[in-house]
């Protein structure tokens, strides 16, 4: 577990439990739907982030007999759950909510709390969002945040970030329900910004889930790295060819690599040897998010 991951998650951990006491606390003073909804979702989000801690402790177990390629994809399995729990206690409780209250509107009162607490909770998730992209910064360089998001193994650092990207545009349709209900007396757009918020969630637990999917399913990493690592193994001297490079994601920001290598002539199978053993060395000290290399001399 490196330390940037366990402080992002840690920081959006806090973030969330302070703003969901804050949100229940005001939803009960004033009635609002999009306060609810809201508070719903940071309690939400507070279990997700348990769940990625439990995740991330369990892919970092060793590996052995049972798991010979680690326990890496239990990051994977977190942050699927992760997605499940923001689809159905997030998203779809939203949305209902959200429908009752555009078919039976209720005027919720005292809305300059409500105002108040979501203009707070706005700072917070900021906070948190920088922690996460201060995190993710390395990794990430010059990518845009959405190549990022699909592109990057690194879990945990993937949910935070498009949690605490929903979060604020949560918020924010939830400040624009409330002074919207405040400035026309129509309590029925504190009920559409709650089915906003519920749709939001959903989008956002789709994109989640489905990347979860493809990582559990054995993806790729990207091509560049994949071409970066034949390049490097092109390079070693004793080279002649690679045949075929396979590589999977096995756990975040961790790689699992199988070489097919046509090297040159060897005076003796001891040098053979040599000479794949000196390959790996170079390749995992170039590359150290792969955790099991396995290369394979062969003709063409």
């Amino acid at each position: 577990m490196s330390s940037g991951s366990a402080r992002a998650v840690a920081l959006a951990l806090a973030a969330n439990g302070g703003i969901a006491v804050s949100k229940f606390g005001v939803f009960f003073l004033t009635g609002s739907s999009s306060l609810l909804t809201e508070a719903i979702h940071s309690t939400a989000d507070c279990a997700n982030q348990v769940l990625l801690f439990i995740g991330l402790r369990q892919g970092a177990r060793p590996a052995g007999p049972k798991h010979p390629l680690g326990h890496g994809q239990a990051a994977f399995m977190a942050s699927f759950l992760v997605a499940l729990l923001l689809f159905s206690m997030g998203g779809l409780f939203s949305l209902v909510e959200g429908l009752h209250k555009i078919r039976h509107p209720e005027q919720p009162h005292q809305l300059a709390w409500a105002i108040g607490l979501l203009i707070f909770a706005i700072a917070l998730e900021g906070w948190s969002l920088r922690g996460a992209l201060v995190a993710s910064a390395r990794e990430r360089r010059s990518q845009s945040l959405l190549r990022y998001l699909r592109r990057s193994s690194h879990t945990e650092l993937v949910v935070v970030l498009a949690e605490d990207l929903a979060a604020l545009l949560g918020l924010v349709f939830a400040l624009v329900a409330v002074l919207l209900t405040l400035l026309t007396g129509n309590p029925v757009w504190d009920g559409v910004g709650s089915v906003a918020i519920g749709l939001l969630l959903i989008a956002v637990a789709g994109f989640v889930g489905m990347k979860m999917t493809s990582l559990l399913m054995n993806e790729a990493p990207p091509l560049a790295l994949r071409s970066a690592m034949r390049a490097a193994v092109e390079e070693d001297p004793a080279v002649a060819r690679v045949l075929n490079l396979l590589a999977v994601i096995v756990g975040s920001d961790r790689l699992m690599v199988a070489l097919q290598v046509k090297f040159h002539d060897q005076p003796s199978g001891a040098a053979l040897v040599e000479a794949i053993n000196a390959l790996e060395r170079n390749l995992k000290a170039r590359f150290p998010q792969i955790q099991n290399l396995f290369v394979e001399p062969d003709e063409d």
